[in-house]
């Protein structure tokens, strides 16, 4: 039982059956407050202002019947999961349940099914309401684990004093993440957008990160593209993934640089995913190799390396897909990656608070009423 107020609103013609069934379902809960509708009209007024956790409806009711009340409710997007018990005469037993009676309780009413019955649904009612609870305090655990693995702001902040991250989620916990490290005085970052989004996406960037730690602790690269591969192979290990004809196809995109300000140099590779490189007011795009972080029909093939001179004042975008892939608009179509290429061209000369800003009021009026499709994650970096 959840320990909060159940509401219980009983609609019925008389006060006399109202304060009957108000007696009688006292003991369904230990904390019941019990609301009196006295017809159909006044309970399609009540309901979505109190959301009882269950309705009582007399079938026969003055103006509005009880019939047309229940097709009120559940056709309601506040109240159709409110349940309802319909009170009927054996006539009205199949157009009760037709109009969306979760149960019906033939009169003249006895006290033990009335009470059986209320007891049945809020018991139902409060297992789902703890069940959701428990579910919700398990992603907002994830949530917080996914957020400490992430690099601290400080961090972010010592190694690019001029940044922003626009990070997005789908849902409460992400399948996109971005990692930071440093190698031989060398500054190494990565946005990585993993199978899925969600917990199930969630659980992969937990491994991503985690691996992407081990590879660099333990020295096991020092090239962008040396880290892909060894990425790819410790995936390929947890997934128990052998060949491209095995189910198991999850694993990520990714980008990855390192930049070496001293010789003012960049190394980038991308699994899938490019970099964005803005320099003397050009869009540079660095196209990753086609092929992702886990099982593929090239899974044996290297990662190649692209290195570039970098000067003071030039950007660097990560991302994933996210933001491209976002349906709005006046056509209700994509954003596609060319209109965001001309958006950060736009944007590039801005700070990088208002650069971060324009980014998202600019998705937020994009997707309208749309539902977001998928985690958005973009870093920006200025020399």
């Amino acid at each position: 039982m959840k320990n909060t107020l159940n509401k219980i609103l009983i609609t019925d013609n008389s006060e006399d059956s109202f304060r009957f069934m108000s007696e009688i379902l006292k003991s369904v809960s230990d904390d019941v407050e019990f609301f009196h509708a006295r017809d159909g009209e006044s309970a399609c007024k009540m309901i979505p202002e109190i959301l009882p956790d269950l309705v009582i409806m007399d079938v026969i009711t003055r103006e509005v019947d009880g019939i047309t009340a229940i097709k009120n409710l559940k056709a309601g997007t506040k109240t159709c999961e409110i349940p309802v018990i319909a009170v009927s005469s054996s006539e009205s037993l199949e157009e009760a349940y037709e109009a969306g009676a979760n149960d019906v309780i033939l009169k003249p009413l006895k006290n033990i099914e009335l009470l059986i019955r209320g007891r049945s649904v809020l018991g139902y009612q409060n297992a789902i309401f703890q069940y959701q609870k428990d579910i919700l305090a398990d992603v907002q655990y994830a949530e917080r684990i996914q957020k400490a693995i992430l690099p601290a702001e400080e961090a972010m902040e010592n190694a690019f004093p001029r940044h922003f991250v626009l990070d997005l989620p789908c849902n409460s916990v992400s399948g996109d993440f971005y990692w930071l490290g440093e190698k031989d005085n060398k500054k190494i970052l990565a946005v990585a957008d993993c199978t899925g989004h969600g917990v199930s996406g969630a659980f992969m960037t937990l491994a991503g990160a985690a691996f992407l730690n081990q590879i660099m602790s333990q020295g096991m690269a020092r090239e962008t593209h040396e880290i892909l591969i060894q990425l790819r192979q410790l995936i390929m290990k947890l997934l128990k993934q052998k060949s491209q004809h095995e189910e198991a196809s999850a694993g990520m995109d990714i980008s990855i640089v390192i930049l070496d300000e001293t010789q003012q140099t960049l190394q980038f590779s991308g699994a899938n995913n490019p970099l964005y490189f803005i320099h003397d007011g050009e869009l540079i795009v660095l196209k990753g190799d086609r092929m992702p972080i886990g099982i593929h029909l090239d899974f044996n093939q290297p990662f190649i390396n692209q290195s570039l001179n970098i000067t003071s004042g030039d950007m660097l975008y990560l991302f994933s897909d996210g933001y491209a892939d976002q349906f709005g608009g006046p056509k209700n179509k994509k954003f596609r990656y060319r209109q965001f290429q001309e958006l950060l061209l736009s944007i590039h000369k801005l700070p990088l608070n208002e650069q971060k800003e324009r980014l998202n009021r600019t998705m937020d009026a994009w997707k309208g009423k749309n539902p977001q499709v998928d985690d958005i994650l973009i870093v920006g970096i200025k020399i």
